[in-house]
């Protein structure tokens, strides 16, 4: 019995992806959402529970779209006050080949944007420029996400690791340099794959003669790899900066920019930047309304409105309209933009509340899941990194996908004898990847840039991740042979 209801777990999940790659993914979400219900019952589920859940996954859902409403408005009042026009000019002066221009971008704002602030962030921002200098909006938000799946590993300053591996287990500190390491190592060849991919993406689109992306990718992953031990959660905001500057001094053909049109993103990345290193602010980002026992059940949520990088997107929106002497702002698009945005968000969020929250006396259908995957024994090193891609597709977080199963990896590397270090970072490598596939990451990024195709953007995106997660399959199984 118990491994029928193992097994069944997995229905939401398969149902979702498959759908929505057959039928859409607004379909997709509905079906599993549809499913989900069905299944929550069967698992002994408390009534009560169930709009309990509802009402954590709505908050949770406020929390993404105080995302998306800040990149909207930033970008609205950029581009009323003709930032984005002078941001395009500036940066076809940088470099004579569009393809530079593009891949500078991708890489550079993308990692440093993830390693600085994480929570969507990147998909946020960037899209939106590659846009402005005349790539399609659907190639712009596919590779932006694949080279946020490589980042998310130090995301937000190290949140995944801190919260995810350091807060729920019992870790010395030469461990975490290790799996930071072994992560990074992972995160090279990992990237190499989509890099290649990503070369193709571009090509079709007649780029093949123009520069290639592959300098810049390892102007960033040498040091991403040669400082990962040291400088653990800093590492990708110094690997993209080293990258920034190497490129500004050796790869520019001109150095000469206009920054007023950049000094919205630098006000945007210096609030982002202080409540991690000023002690007092650190405080009130982590303010926290808390609603446990939601009507009385099991199910217990959190609003920490100033965790969002929300309010820096409203202080770098201000800085735009007073450099560029406007006092107007037209909030009726994007009010607009947020209802169409909740009505597909919610319900995929609510399919993951409904899942966690699942069972009264047996395990939830989330339990189930991890007690399927630790029934595959020797096999277990292969799927370690899926089962990373697998909660961050569920949960929309490399973070929450390793708190979930963080002590599930780690207990499977104990009673196999397998590297507990090694085994982590393929969790770390698998949830970062993830977040390139996760239906919340791809529905924020793309109506942000007024896309409603997201099926053709997971349509990219999920065969380079599901390579580059069985490329670190073998690559763990290799060292973890070795040591």
């Amino acid at each position: 019995m118990e491994v029928f209801f193992s097994v069944l777990s997995l229905i939401p999940i398969v149902l979702l992806l498959l759908v929505s790659l057959v039928k859409g993914v607004k379909v997709g979400i509905y079906s599993g959402f549809a499913v989900t219900i069905v299944l929550f019952f069967i698992w002994d589920s408390q009534l009560i529970t169930f709009p309990a859940a509802l009402i954590a996954a709505f908050i949770n859902t406020i929390s993404i779209l105080m995302i998306v409403f800040g990149a909207l408005l930033l970008h609205q009042n950029m581009e009323h006050v003709g930032f984005i026009n002078q941001i395009k000019n500036s940066l076809t002066n940088t470099h004579k080949e569009k393809k530079f221009q593009f891949y500078f971008l991708a890489f550079f704002l993308t990692a440093f944007f993830e390693s600085v602030s994480g929570f969507g962030t990147p998909g946020a921002i960037v899209p939106l420029l590659l846009i402005s200098l005349g790539f399609s909006p659907i190639t712009s938000i596919v590779v932006v996400l694949l080279i946020d799946g490589l980042f998310a590993i130090t995301g937000a300053i190290g949140t995944p690791v801190i919260a995810g591996f350091e807060s729920t287990l019992d870790l010395t500190d030469y461990q975490i340099r290790r799996i930071y390491i072994y992560a990074s190592c992972f995160m090279v060849i990992s990237g190499s794959i989509i890099l290649f991919f990503i070369e193709q993406i571009l090509n079709k689109q007649g780029y093949k003669k123009d520069f290639h992306g592959w300098k810049l990718f390892f102007c960033i992953a040498i040091p991403f790899v040669s400082l990962s031990f040291f400088l653990k959660e800093l590492t990708g905001i110094v690997a993209s900066a080293l990258m920034g500057v190497f490129a500004y001094f050796f790869l520019f053909t001109n150095r000469k920019l206009a920054w007023k049109p950049w000094l919205p993103y630098m006000v945007l990345i210096i609030f982002l930047l202080l409540p991690k290193v000023v002690p007092p602010l650190k405080t009130i980002v982590s303010l926290s309304l808390p609603f446990d026992n939601i009507l009385n059940s099991s199910v217990s949520a959190a609003f920490q409105p100033f965790r969002s990088p929300l309010f820096p997107f409203i202080f770098a929106s201000i800085c735009a309209a007073l450099l560029g002497k406007s006092s107007k702002t037209n909030l009726k698009p994007v009010v607009k933009k947020i209802v169409t945005i909740f009505i597909i968000l919610f319900p995929s969020l609510a399919i993951t509340q409904l899942m966690l929250s699942s069972g009264s006396q047996m395990p939830s259908m989330i339990s189930s899941m991890s007690t399927l995957f630790t029934k595959t024994g020797a096999a277990y090193p292969v799927l370690s990194p899926f089962i990373g891609v697998v909660g961050t597709f569920i949960t929309g977080s490399t973070t929450v996908s390793n708190i979930i199963f963080s002590s599930v990896q780690y207990n499977a590397a104990e009673n196999l004898s397998l590297s507990k270090e090694i085994v982590l970072a393929m969790q770390l490598n698998g949830a970062s990847l993830g977040n390139a596939i996760c239906l919340f990451n791809i529905i924020a990024a793309a109506a942000v840039a007024g896309v409603g195709k997201y099926v053709s953007i997971l349509h990219k995106t999920i065969l380079p991740i599901l390579i580059a997660t069985l490329v670190t399959s073998l690559l763990g199984m290799l060292l973890l042979v070795i040591f």
